[in-house]
């Protein structure tokens, strides 16, 4: 009785280990997608209101 009771009682706390190591990855993915759109483009490659020329000073036409 004793080496079933271990085995359960085993299972159980690999069962409880990786099902919080799995809620502990979902937080943390869900937490980078909420600054995933202010720190994907960090140089602003893409970045739609740099692509407006009217807004641009001399120096910028002067280096084109």
């Amino acid at each position: 009785m004793k080496k079933e009771v271990g085995v359960l009682l085993a299972g159980g706390v690999g069962l409880l280990a990786v099902l919080s190591i799995i809620g502990i990855k979902k937080i943390l993915e869900r937490k980078d997608k909420r600054y995933q759109d202010a720190y994907s483009d960090y140089h602003r490659h893409f970045d739609q209101n740099a692509a407006d020329d009217e807004y641009h000073g001399i120096e910028f036409y002067a280096l084109k």
